[in-house]
């Protein structure tokens, strides 16, 4: 057992209700599934695993939404920066097709999610546009927005008057927009998520660094402070992180994180009259 870190210093840290008090394992135990991380892509497995009947214990280094998932934009967007749909299906054949298909409906799925478990992330799903800052780029929202059509996304071309009523701005010469897209408090969203596993019946615990993973005969052994936990099976959901707490967990996926540099910021509460315009 061992002691949280501490919170980094962040607008939703400050601006956000303290989540629930989230007990440290307590001892040894099994599980069917052990999740290592309480982040976006933990919790939301741990949700849907407990929600089919498993058995599910997650256990996080320090608290749920601590790393990227409590610290991002917010932003919820229905589409990657690249490749495009036509690219990832010619590459993957009927992985791309699947995988192409769970990206158009994320947003949608996300909100809906927020609005059946009731959680409390200040979501608004008011849309996504990208802006094209160059006449010579509207050839690229074009192909992006025919191509996403195609496979059923409900995007649309912008012309140069829309973005500028969208987004209060004369400097665009267009752009592309998707409805299902918009904003949540990342933080929020993922201790509601936590809870809403919690609720499901899966087990979460915090303060909690797995030290070691190895496979045992009828699955998988898993070393913290307060014991060992034997699972018959583990999602590994630590994602950046994973080289950091205990470097020795899964050196091969630690090997293969590369870091980006972003830089996000906020401002002070925008006036009503500014909030009219954007």
């Amino acid at each position: 057992m061992s002691a949280s870190p501490a919170w980094p210093p962040s607008l939703w840290a400050a601006a956000t209700p303290p989540g629930p008090a989230w007990s440290a394992l307590p001892g040894p135990l099994s599980t069917d599934v052990a999740v290592i991380g309480a982040g976006f892509t933990g919790l939301s497995t741990a949700l849907h695993l407990a929600r089919q009947g498993a058995q599910v214990t997650v256990i996080e280094a320090a608290e749920p939404g601590w790393g990227a998932s409590g610290r991002n934009n917010g932003q919820v967007i229905p589409t990657l920066t690249r490749p495009e749909p036509e690219q990832i299906v010619a590459r993957h054949g009927a992985a791309g097709e699947r995988f192409v298909g769970l990206i158009r409906d994320c947003a949608a799925n996300l909100f809906d999610l927020i609005r059946a478990e009731g959680i409390d992330a200040e979501a608004e799903q008011t849309g996504w546009v990208q802006p094209v800052h160059t006449p010579g780029r509207m050839a690229i929202a074009e192909r992006r927005v025919r191509q996403w059509s195609a496979v059923g996304a409900p995007v649309e071309l912008l012309s140069a008057q829309a973005v500028r009523e969208r987004t209060g701005s004369s400097a665009w010469h267009g752009g592309w927009w998707n409805p299902t897209g918009g904003h949540v408090n990342p933080l929020a969203l993922t201790r509601g998520l936590a809870m809403a596993a919690q609720r499901a019946g899966a087990q979460i615990h915090a303060r909690t660094p797995v030290r070691s993973l190895r496979r045992a005969q009828d699955g998988w052994l898993l070393g913290t402070d307060a014991g060992e936990v034997r699972a018959r099976a583990v999602v590994l959901a630590t994602g950046s992180y994973t080289g950091e707490f205990a470097p020795g967990l899964a050196p091969a996926v630690a090997r293969e994180v590369v870091p980006v540099l972003s830089w996000q910021m906020a401002t002070a509460p925008v006036p009503e009259a500014a909030r009219r315009v954007v």
